[in-house]
């Protein structure tokens, strides 16, 4: 058995080969260190978990596999293949590591909610609910969410009772969730909305809310309920959803005003059957897997150059203003720098043919408004994007393009590329 000390120095070795990227000598590295440690899973385990850190999926699938085959009842041996393999879109092999990660480790949170998107990525909404549950008892949790002291909903009949749906999470998740007013009013209930500031704009155009708050409002309620506990207890399945279509639009004033403004901008070449394009390539920099989901725009210009195509970037953020960079080149407007919130956003995709985005809010928000938009999905997608579908039963108008290998977009462009020529053609 090696030493405390002597295996952390090792792994210490590892982490910073890795982040300076000295690729052959990781590699030669690695391999010495699965041959040392080749009769001790618990060494292994730690070697699975800190390529995993290291975006070393490939590395931590072989090395937890390895420790398993000396200790197969192992739970963070089976963690740590499960996270690897969903990370390269393997999610039907995954699924057979997590489900034994929380048969042995069955009170533990972290395993519940991983096994919890594996299986709603895989399309099995009712067990992934169930599981689902535990996000509420990560480490945490209690600090970052709102709770009230007035009963939360497990399924009661809601017939005339006053609700309070509680947003959580990214902006993104409360666009998507925030159908279930909708659903909520039409079983009879009285329904209010708590939801972040800017949300605030673009809930208040949901029919069936009667209030819309950004902060807990005084008062108690006959029920509440954070939006992600809704579908264990209104038994959500496939057959169910959408729930709610277009349920969110841009008001008439801002309608008219990105009109105007949208229509004034020149295109180039300017003809009758251009298209205006929306995108936006990055998601926020926070987001822990930013890096896989978010696109450098250089790697868009063989959209942009499409002939019969005129751009509108509604991109926010720090990198707001790269598309300026391209101007000369392309006939692309940056819009981003004249957008206050969601609602602006909103309106100027209503003056727009389609979206192409990568996976952040402003997907959620054209899905939401019925908008035509397609989505570039890294293999390590989000469970709600479920697995090899170039649709959603969650937004009728989206279309999904996938990675097939973890970081190359060059092949999702071209069939991006490919599908815009055949859109362009059948308009």
């Amino acid at each position: 058995m090696p030493s405390i000390a002597t295996l952390q120095d090792q792994l210490d070795r590892v982490a910073a080969l890795a982040k300076t990227d000295r690729t052959r000598e990781l590699d030669e590295f690695i391999t010495q260190l699965r041959t040392h440690f080749s009769d001790h899973a618990e060494s292994l385990k730690s070697l699975a978990f800190l390529l995993n850190q290291n975006d070393r999926f490939g590395d931590a699938v072989s090395v937890a596999k390895q420790g398993l085959a000396l200790d197969p009842l192992h739970p963070l041996l089976h963690h740590n293949a499960a996270r690897a393999l969903g990370m390269l879109g393997n999610v039907a092999e995954s699924l057979v590591y997590s489900r034994e990660a929380v048969r042995l480790l069955p009170d533990n949170p972290y395993m519940h909610f991983h096994l919890a998107g594996t299986l709603l990525g895989l399309g099995k909404l009712d067990e992934g609910w169930q599981h689902y549950r535990w996000f509420y008892d990560l480490p945490g949790m209690d600090r970052q969410l709102v709770r009230l002291n007035f009963p939360q909903w497990r399924g009661e009949s809601l017939t005339g009772r006053t609700f309070l749906l509680v947003g959580e999470q990214g902006r993104g998740d409360e666009i998507q969730f925030i159908r279930f007013a909708e659903w909520l009013h039409r079983q009879g209930a009285i329904v209010d909305v708590l939801v972040s500031q800017p949300i605030a704009g673009i809930a208040a155009s949901i029919a069936g809310v009667r209030a819309v708050f950004t902060t807990v409002p005084p008062g108690a309620y006959d029920y509440w309920s954070h939006m992600l506990k809704m579908p264990e207890h209104m038994k959500l399945n496939q057959s169910m959803l959408p729930i709610a279509t277009r349920y969110i639009a841009a008001s008439s004033d801002k309608l008219a005003y990105w009109r105007a403004h949208v229509d004034a901008l020149p295109t180039r070449p300017a003809h009758a059957k251009t298209r205006r394009m929306g995108v936006v390539w990055a998601g926020g920099p926070h987001h822990v897997l930013d890096r896989f989901r978010s696109i450098h725009l250089d790697a868009l210009k063989p959209l942009f150059a499409l002939p019969g195509t005129s751009w509108y970037s509604v991109q926010k953020g720090d990198r707001e203003c790269e598309s300026e960079a391209l101007a000369d080149e392309f006939d692309l407007h940056t819009l981003g720098p004249a957008i206050q919130d969601f609602t602006d956003t909103l309106a100027i995709l209503e003056t727009l043919d389609l979206l192409i985005t990568v996976d952040t809010s402003v997907a959620h928000l054209a899905g939401a408004a019925g908008r035509p938009v397609w989505v570039l999905l890294p293999t390590c997608a989000d469970w709600r994007w479920m697995v090899d579908r170039t649709d959603t039963p969650w937004y009728p108008s989206m279309r999904l393009f996938r990675q097939r290998e973890l970081g190359q977009w060059d092949e999702v462009i071209e069939e991006v590329r490919n599908a815009l020529r055949e859109w362009q053609a059948a308009r």
